[in-house]
């Protein structure tokens, strides 16, 4: 019996993504202050949308022939993280943003990988059990 289960899905983590990046923005607002909170929104926004451009990418290389896409996908890949390191380099730089603020943000994808990793392990192990 062929029963697929989703374990991972990738539109979930990517509302999750923006869900906590809302929440966190408005906590780090509230408990922190508002400078550390423009931070880490920055920071989550340009995580959020790293991660939509590299899942659109990938989405586009798995779905067609893997030879003749797989330059471009790195050539794309490359470019985007140069474009990235740019924008981080003149906000650290000219001290524009809180640089821990800065950082959380970055890190709200992490945070959503972890949470969604969490949850698939508790419905492999829900359904583990129920087997035996």
């Amino acid at each position: 019996m062929s029963h697929a289960v989703e374990y991972f899905s990738l539109d979930k983590m990517g509302r999750l993504n923006w869900l906590l990046l809302l929440t966190m923005t408005a906590a780090g607002g509230l408990l922190v202050s508002p400078s550390f909170a423009k931070g880490l929104f920055i920071g989550g926004l340009i995580a959020n949308i790293s991660f939509i451009l590299l899942k659109k990418d990938i989405t586009r290389v798995l779905s067609g022939p893997l030879n003749a896409a797989k330059g471009r996908f790195l050539i794309k890949y490359y470019i985007r993280l140069t474009v990235l390191a740019l924008i981080l380099f003149f906000l650290v730089r000219y001290r524009s943003i809180h640089l821990v603020g800065l950082l959380v943000g970055l890190s709200t994808v992490v945070i959503s990988i972890g949470i969604m990793v969490a949850g698939a392990a508790r419905k492999v192990a829900l359904t583990a059990k129920e087997a035996s």
